[in-house]
């Protein structure tokens, strides 16, 4: 169950670090940590609320499936052509933010954000392989998920520079995305995750 292993690390401080560093980022100006490894940002102060210098930005729909990760079949799929979730990008993304810090940064989504609503999916293992992990998973055809075609807002944006997940033979450092993905129902976050962009020959 590595994945779920793996999930269990963002707690309190890895969601404050998240949201202070990009609307840090936001109050500077630039971009969410583009010099930095994904994963890296830091939580910092904001001299004025981000709202003041945020756009306001409306979710489009995916359009054609993005596959996220290729080795576990993380994808985020078109939504249902009448969907509506209870939520707006912008209020998924302000509950995001008040779970993770006090707020007091702001909570509109930073310019360099972008948000988009589908189906969120993310495989964790088989579910043979969950011993008494899998109660929160959704199993379906013996595989466990975190999220099976969930509708929720992914919120992306430049990563850096980012290298492979095999610690034995790791690959070297390609740009990639990083992703949030929110519930579009409730506002609360189901993973952050990141998108290796392929090597430029």
């Amino acid at each position: 169950m590595w994945r779920t292993r793996s999930l269990a690390i963002i707690g309190a401080v890895g969601l404050a670090a998240l949201a202070g560093g990009l609307l840090a980022s936001q109050a500077s100006g630039g971009g969410a940590g583009n010099s930095q490894p994904a994963g890296s940002h830091r939580a910092a102060g904001v001299g004025q609320p981000a709202a003041s210098r945020a756009r306001v930005i409306t979710a489009s729909a995916v359009q054609t499936t993005i596959t996220i990760n290729p080795d576990n079949g993380e994808t985020f799929a078109p939504p249902p052509a009448k969907a509506s979730p209870p939520l707006t990008a912008q209020q998924a993304w302000a509950q995001f933010i008040k779970q993770s810090t006090d707020g007091a940064g702001g909570t509109a989504i930073p310019s360099d954000v972008t948000a988009q609503l589908g189906l969120f999916t993310l495989p964790v293992a088989p579910s043979s392989e969950c011993d008494n992990d899998c109660g929160n998973l959704t199993i379906q055809n013996g595989m466990a998920y975190t999220a099976l075609n969930q509708l929720a807002y992914g919120y992306s944006w430049p990563g850096g520079k980012c290298g492979g997940s095999n610690p034995v033979n790791p690959a070297p450092p390609v740009p990639c995305t990083e992703w949030l993905f929110v519930d579009a129902n409730t506002g609360h976050m189901i993973v952050l995750t990141v998108q290796l962009q392929p090597a430029t020959p």
